[in-house]
């Protein structure tokens, strides 16, 4: 079966003049970009696996092996070496900046879970490598592209593999107890996203679509942009940060961006510029198109997208099953309304969770037009886009955890997530609310009798507490959230104590850090649900929705990563 390059390598040579990349290369003040072509980018990607082929196999590690790459994810170097590793027969697994913890290190625990033998490392993160060499992992580093000779020898074929044989490994951008979640994705997957899913995606007409890049080079959506924009001729473009400011998305357009792709809130962000400001508001309004994903748009911004005429889409798409429903362009009226990508094999079953909709995030109480009926994402073992079977949530197939609320006859609205994780931090990372949760009640025991993280699609986490029953504290104290007691303090440092060693592991946007992250509430003042009294996320956002603001506020301010 054809391995995910075999229908990228021509294509490089078919559009071999064609920008494919534009790399920042400005400043805050005065962006700018510089071009690297199709051929460039080949040529490029095939002297650096020529460069690498005898030190792999000198060090004994064969085809197919798991080679990890610690890439920082804002170089083209990043990009170049993932396919570069990719073309001589090995599987790269993208390590990234969030992993160089020196609190509590987790690469060689990732690598171990993958079985991968070798690191490729970026000089960032030379003074990191102790406990890969100390278990024997071979640590090489990557080497400057310009020092690379040229050389003629021509390079073997990619090897033949089978569609569920891995490509590439990804990782969740939050950690599961502690640790990143290998994300596996087939050759099979591969082709899908470059062959099924961005033709759908991309619904600008004819002609190069140049698309902005939506995070780190080591993350799947960004690092696999190569792969399914260069199967199809289309180019990217670099950001200088994920969260792009009005300044630099109007640099971007006048230097050719033509598609923007942004996350729900970055998008506001936009959005809220342009009511003010005509400059950007006739940019956005002649792109090609203006898609955003992650989450909902809040309703008012969705309105003043259709009201402003601006060509705009909703995309909903995971790290596991990469692009599953997306709108119509020419249909913005029904905004956020989409459908099934035709040929993924996505099926909407009756959710089994959440019944009542005023339990939903992303202001689901405040839209109209759904039917109020609840669906599941489910993907079955057979579809080009289900997971990988050793990340598979059932036997049969997937289910992406997310819920989707019937509009109209074959379209569904996004309506959050259905299950413990949440957004967070400066770049709207994966957390899992719940393996904290679990730490603290098993390490908290004495202390904590209920407790819930919230902090979707804000600054940072906020742990909630409820005392356990046989702890000393009158509770009358706590009727103010904000409460400095001796002993709402005392009770707050020894959680912080005792969640220490499991926060070492998580990464910067999943840690409780501070005391001002700890809100301690009377015991059954945590919403519940009706019917089995969980505890209920969301509920406890809009309960507190006035402490939280002064605590999303530090937290931002407090932003160094």
């Amino acid at each position: 079966m054809p391995h995910f390059l075999d229908y990228l390598l021509p294509a490089l040579s078919k559009y071999a003049s064609r920008t494919l990349l534009k790399l920042y290369t400005g400043t805050q003040d005065a962006p700018s970009w510089t071009n690297i072509s199709y051929e460039q980018f080949q040529n490029d990607m095939e002297r650096v696996a020529r460069y690498w082929m005898e030190p792999l196999r000198m060090a004994g590690l064969e085809e197919k092996t798991v080679i990890g790459l610690w890439i920082t994810g804002e170089k083209y170097t990043d990009l170049v070496s993932m396919y570069a590793i990719a073309r001589i027969g090995y599987i790269p697994q993208m390590l990234n900046k969030a992993m160089a913890n020196r609190i509590q290190p987790v690469v060689q625990d990732v690598l171990a879970a993958t079985k991968g033998k070798a690191v490729l490392y970026d000089p960032y993160f030379a003074d990191y490598l102790e406990p890969l060499l100390a278990q024997g992992v071979a640590c090489m580093e990557l080497a400057d592209i310009s020092t690379i000779a040229n050389a003629e020898d021509e390079l073997p074929p990619p090897p033949v593999v089978g569609d569920d044989e891995i490509g590439v490994i990804f990782h969740t951008s939050g950690t599961t107890s502690g640790i990143p979640k290998p994300v596996p994705e087939m050759h099979k997957w591969l082709r899908c996203q470059a062959q099924i899913q961005w033709p759908a995606i991309w619904q600008g007409g004819e002609g190069q679509a140049v698309v902005n890049n939506l995070g780190s080079f080591a993350n799947v959506g960004s690092a696999t942009t190569i792969s399914y924009l260069g199967w199809s001729g289309h180019c990217l473009v670099q950001t200088s940060k994920p969260d792009i400011d009005a300044h630099e998305f109007v640099a971007m357009v006048e230097d050719g961006l033509n598609f923007v792709l942004l996350y729900a809130p970055w998008l506001s962000k936009l959005i809220n510029v342009a009511r003010t400001d005509d400059r950007v508001l006739k940019t956005l309004k002649g792109m090609k198109q203006v898609s955003y994903t992650g989450a909902a748009l809040n309703p008012e911004d969705e309105q003043w997208l259709i009201e402003n005429g601006v060509k705009a889409t909703v995309i909903y798409a995971t790290t596991e099953a990469g692009g599953c429903f997306v709108s119509d362009i020419s249909s913005t009226s029904q905004l956020p309304s989409m459908h099934v990508i035709p040929g993924i094999k996505c099926q909407l079953i009756p959710t089994s969770g959440i019944k009542d909709k005023s339990e939903l995030d992303s202001d689901s109480s405040r839209r109209q037009g759904g039917t109020g009926m609840l669906f599941d994402c489910f993907l079955p073992a057979d579809a080009d886009n289900c997971p990988h079977p050793s990340i598979r949530n059932r036997p049969d197939g997937h289910i992406t955890g997310d819920l989707f609320e019937l509009t109209s006859e074959g379209l569904y609205a996004f309506r959050g997530r259905n299950d413990d994780w949440i957004r967070t931090g400066k770049h709207n990372s994966f957390c899992d609310t719940k393996s904290i949760e679990d730490s603290i009640l098993q390490t908290c025991a004495d202390l904590v009798q209920n407790c819930v993280v919230v902090g979707h699609y804000r600054p940072g986490v906020v742990l909630f507490v409820e005392p356990a029953a046989g702890y000393p504290l009158d509770e009358s104290v706590l009727e103010n959230t904000a409460d400095t007691s001796e002993a709402v303090v005392g009770l707050k440092k020894k959680i912080l104590e005792r969640h220490a060693a499991f926060n070492g592991r998580l990464f910067v946007h999943e840690r409780i850090n501070e005391l001002y992250q700890v809100v301690v509430l009377p015991r059954g003042r945590l919403p519940r649900t009706m019917e089995k009294g969980n505890i209920r996320r969301k509920a406890t956002e809009d309960q507190n929705a006035q402490v939280l603001e002064k605590i999303y506020e530090k937290l931002k301010s407090q932003w160094t990563y």
